[in-house]
């Protein structure tokens, strides 16, 4: 996982209370990987989740937060007509 990657939530990260807003929205970016440390530890992904339109009322349009490799995987585009 890199910055600029689109990504959405894993199945495991889906299960996560704490990813409640997240979960609401399709797709995110990632705009940072915080280091780790010790080195030995797991990095932190920070990502910008796009808010449907008709909830940026509450939230705005972008909504950041934190996430452990295991919570997100890479964002495939589908092939069905929304």
């Amino acid at each position: 996982m890199k910055v600029g990657d689109l990504v959405t939530l894993s199945t495991a990260g889906s299960k996560q209370q704490q990813n409640w807003k997240p979960k609401r929205t399709k797709f995110g970016m990632v705009v940072e990987a915080k280091g780790s440390w010790p080195s030995n530890s797991k990095p932190l992904f920070i990502v910008d989740w796009f808010v449907p339109k008709d909830m940026q009322y509450l939230w705005g349009s972008t909504h950041r937060q934190g996430h452990w490799r295991y919570e997100i995987k890479k964002f495939k585009k589908s092939n069905k007509k929304a």
